[in-house]
């Protein structure tokens, strides 16, 4: 068992090394558009991280995440980022203990999933206010999904390595 002095050192390992992979993503891919789509890291690490770490404590990781993704980044409605990756970390956190186990593969899945959440609640957002066509708003959600999950193989490893520092 962690103590409560190893608990504040490993979420704030954990929380660093999830800002440095975002400032690296930042500054190397920040800007590019591919197929009319920009990558988006957060819902990669809040996948990841709820699928190693416990149901509690990979919830508690998403709802931070996603009050500081609500404070720096314009959404469709308020709290969407909050709402998002803490339903998303719960169902991350179930399927990572109950049906696939932890690795690339599941990274890659929950990754999906999460963006999967994100990207009903903007849907539905859109098509309940601007009665935007339901396949292009599919058809970007798919292609920033698919894009934004070939960055796991950077993620992945680190996230993982930090989990088992702290674990073991």
């Amino acid at each position: 068992m962690l103590t409560r002095r190893d608990i504040i050192i490993k979420w704030t390992t954990i929380c660093a090394a999830a800002l440095l992979l975002q400032l690296m993503f930042s500054l190397l891919l920040g800007g590019v558009a591919i197929l009319g789509v920009h990558l988006f890291l957060p819902p990669l690490i809040v996948g990841i991280i709820a699928s190693l770490e416990d149901t509690h404590a990979g919830a508690l990781f998403a709802l931070g995440c996603g009050v500081l993704c609500d404070l720096v980044l314009p959404g469709l409605f308020p709290c969407l980022y909050t709402v998002a990756f803490a339903l998303s970390a719960l169902a991350c956190s179930y399927l990572a203990k109950n049906v696939v186990q932890p690795g690339p593969l599941c990274s890659l899945i929950v990754s999906a999933l999460t963006f999967g959440f994100v990207d009903v609640l903007v849907m539905l957002s859109l098509a309940l206010t601007d009665h935007a066509p339901f396949v292009g708003m599919l058809s970007v959600a798919l292609r920033e999904m698919a894009l934004s999950c070939l960055l796991v193989p950077a993620c992945h490893p680190v996230l993982t390595y930090l989990h088992k520092k702290f674990t073991l």
